[in-house]
Formats: C-alpha cells, sequence, structure tokens
C-alpha cells in the first residue's frame, strides 16, 4: 500500500491522487490549526473514491518542552503525529519520543543535514522516521536545491546504517504539487541506487499509519496487549 502524506482536501486534487494510483494519503493540519471536523470532510471525499485517509498534525516550536506538551495533546486525535525539524533541539526532542511518528524536514533553514549517527540511533530506537520532502525540494533553486539533495542523501546513509525508518511526502498542498508514487519512487532510486529500500520507504507511512490505527482501538492497551471478550 502506497499512501502520501499533503494537505490536500479539494476534491478535484482527491480525484487525482486517485487517477495517480494513490492508495491512501495522510491529510496533515499544524498543531495551531487543527480540526477534526475538517479531518472528517476531507476523509468522507476520499472514501467516495475508495482512497483512505488519515488524519496528521504537524507541530511546529522552538522549544522542547512545548513539543512534548503539544505532543501529549494531540497523540490521541489522530493517527500520525509530525514534528517540524530543523533546529538541532527539537531534531533530538522528536526522536527521543516514542509518540512522535515521523521527524519532518529535520534540515530545513540548516546548513548541514540536521541528523547525526546519535540522532540517527535514537530513531532507530523510538522508530521515529526520517522525513523527505518533496516540495522542500523543488521550492529551492540551485545552491540551495543541491544542498537539500545532499542532505536528503546523507540522512538515507545514517538512517540505512542504523535502521532508522524513512518515509517520503509529496508535501502537496494543491493539485499543482501533487506526485504519482511512480515519481517518488523514481526519485528515491537516484539516492538509494537500491529498488528494494527505495519499495520499503514507500510503503512505510502506511505501516506507521496501520500501527497507529491498530494502538487506537478501544480494547488494545498497548502493542501485542490486547482485552479479549469471552462470550461463551
Amino acid at each position: 500500500m502506497r499512501i502520501d502524506i499533503n494537505r490536500i482536501e479539494k476534491e478535484e486534487d482527491i480525484k487525482l491522487l486517485k487517477e495517480l494510483k494513490w492508495n491512501g494519503f495522510v491529510f496533515y493540519q499544524y498543531d495551531d490549526e487543527f480540526s477534526k471536523e475538517r479531518y472528517e470532510e476531507v476523509k468522507a471525499i476520499a472514501e467516495s473514491y475508495k482512497l483512505k485517509a488519515y488524519s496528521g498534525v504537524k507541530i511546529k516550536t522552538e522549544n522542547s518542552k512545548e513539543l512534548r506538551d503539544k505532543v501529549k495533546k494531540f497523540r490521541n486525535k489522530c493517527h500520525i503525529v509530525l514534528v517540524e525539524g530543523g533546529i538541532l533541539k527539537i531534531n533530538r526532542t522528536a526522536v527521543e519520543m516514542h509518540d512522535v511518528d515521523i521527524l519532518s524536514t529535520p534540515e530545513l533553514n540548516r546548513r548541514d543535514n540536521g541528523i547525526d549517527h546519535v540522532l540517527a540511533r535514537l530513531g532507530s530506537s523510538h522508530r521515529v522516521a526520517i522525513e523527505l520532502n518533496f516540495k522542500s525540494l523543488l521550492e529551492k533553486k540551485y545552491y540551495e536545491r543541491a544542498r537539500i539533495l545532499w542532505a536528503f542523501r546523507r540522512n538515507l546513509f545514517l538512517a540505512k546504517k542504523y535502521g532508522t525508518p524513512v518515509v517520503i511526502s509529496s508535501g502537496a498542498e494543491n493539485i499543482y504539487d501533487i506526485k504519482s508514487p511512480n515519481d517518488l519512487r523514481s526519485f528515491l532510486n537516484t539516492l538509494t541506487m537500491d529498488s528494494n529500500y527505495s519499495k520499503n520507504i514507500m510503503e512505510m507511512p502506511y505501516k506507521i499509519a496501520e500501527y497507529r490505527t491498530y494502538l487506537r482501538k478501544n480494547n488494545v492497551i498497548r502493542y501485542g496487549v490486547e482485552v479479549v471478550v469471552d462470550n461463551k
């Protein structure tokens, strides 16, 4: 199953996702605008096109304590919790938290890639995925685009070495930003030179979303521990 991570909510845009052979998407909102009703509207449209729609929230903050508080606030309100990276202490706090799913754009506004071997190990231990945001690459030109490409390659190297999950997203906000899964897969192949690893990255968002969906069930206490009612 291949699902995108984006901010698509108009019906014509969701229809295009279907035509491009996506199986679904994570519709994320920023923490200061989060609305369950807005997600439900998007979900209803997606289901009319037989697409899975998961809810997500992207947390933006420069304070580690505020980050922890916001993660606690939103963890049970949506499927996927993303943290916008870029500030080193935020990158580190994010990969230290089991309740964070994805560290988004760790290289944002940095001269380096935002991840070192220590953070890669922490991400592996806590199963926090590193995001490659395709929109952040397309928005840049010349030197900045080359810098982000270098950051992507460096983060992929560290993630593969330490077993840290990786996801790729279109980050689309409108119909012009939407990319097909084949486009993103081809882009990954040029970075990884490993088609099997690229395939695993493409499938990772769905695995994370389904894992969190499972944990949200009323009879699940934690992973592998469920309350089973005997009707006999």
